[in-house]
Parts: structure tokens; C-alpha cells; sequence
């Protein structure tokens, strides 16, 4: 470091450059591990998601669930518009086993599609939707989260017509309070 002062330096400023060079010197060279998600320090988590453009974010998740997000961010970008991409988003959030329904109200009258309440009759305007049953209830805050990543992962033309829980819902055991944080099973789909 001493190289890069100009000759006229004092003394003063060479011990401090010494003493500065003796402290970088010191400190473990750990740079290329930031860059890594398995080995970034958990305390610089949120700066590589930030860096990598991570869709969602939310500090209550486990480390590993972190790690797992900006691990498959890289991959959610390549396929941004898709519906692979849609479901890598819903499988790095803890939603992998959620079922995606392309076409989500529409149906044709044709004997084939089972009226279970997953499909409803509409006219042909329901090509560019689709909707995500879920197995795992989820809370209403969780529910205003996937719609944010959806709709940052999905095609601007497709429209999300309903977040479905309903096969998930919450039993009556005293597990869970009532408290407004869960629904019945149905989340509006309407980003606020």
C-alpha cells in the first residue's frame, strides 16, 4: 500500500498507511463466498437477495429457507413468464406441492372436466387465467405475499383469478385463534 502514496507523504500518513495495510492484511479474504448463497453469512442474506433481485423477501424465514430463494431466483428469472416459473416461485416460498390450473374458470361442455368445484363454465374469455390450489393453510398476509410474487413471476396478460385453500382449511382443535389472520379457504385475488 505504501506504493501508492506520493513521495512528498508526511510520516504520520505512511505509519497510518502501515497500520491500515496491517489490518486488511488481518482480515479473511471472504468476498467470493457473498456471492454464494450456501456460504454467504447469514447476516448478508438480505443484501444478496436484494443484489440478485429476489421477487419476495421476509426476514421471518428460516436460513434455510432463505438460501433456498436466492438459489432459485437465477432460475426464476430465466423462466419469468412462464408456468414453470410460477411453480419454481410457489416451490421456493414452501409451496411446491401447490396445484397450478391453467385456465383457471374455464370449461369446456364436453363430459370430460369433472365438476368438483375447481373449474367453473365460462364463456371463452378464460384462456389467459389461472389459479393455485394450495395444500397448506396459509394466512391472509401469506396469501397478499403470493399474489406479490405471482404477479411479479407471471406473464403481464394472464390473470391470477384465485389463490384456493379450501381443500387446506383450518380444523377446529384450539390450534388457531380467530383472530381475522386466516379466511375459510378463499383468498380475493385483487393485488392492494
Amino acid at each position: 500500500m505504501s506504493a501508492l502514496l506520493p513521495p512528498q507523504s508526511t510520516t504520520l500518513e505512511r505509519a497510518v498507511d502501515q497500520s491500515a495495510a496491517a489490518r486488511l492484511a488481518a482480515l479473511p479474504a471472504v468476498v467470493s463466498s457473498l456471492w454464494n448463497a450456501d456460504t454467504c453469512p447469514p447476516a448478508m442474506l438480505p443484501y444478496l437477495a436484494w443484489a440478485l433481485s429476489v421477487d419476495e423477501w421476509d426476514e421471518t424465514w428460516s436460513i434455510d429457507r432463505k438460501r433456498a430463494v436466492i438459489r432459485e431466483s437465477r432460475l426464476i428469472h430465466q423462466q419469468k413468464g412462464t408456468l414453470a416459473a410460477v411453480r419454481r416461485a410457489l416451490a421456493s416460498i414452501g409451496q411446491g406441492d401447490a396445484l397450478v390450473i391453467e385456465r383457471g374458470d374455464y370449461i369446456h361442455r364436453n363430459g370430460v372436466a369433472l365438476r368438483d368445484g375447481t373449474h367453473r363454465r365460462r364463456g371463452s374469455g378464460g384462456w389467459a387465467t389461472y389459479r393455485v390450489v394450495l395444500r397448506e393453510p396459509i394466512t391472509i398476509d401469506q396469501a397478499q405475499r403470493i399474489k406479490r410474487l405471482l404477479s411479479a413471476v407471471q406473464r403481464n396478460c394472464i390473470t391470477l383469478t384465485a389463490i384456493d385453500f379450501r381443500k387446506a382449511t383450518l380444523r377446529r382443535n384450539g390450534q388457531a385463534m380467530r383472530n381475522g389472520s386466516y379466511t375459510r379457504g378463499l383468498v380475493n385475488t385483487s393485488i392492494s
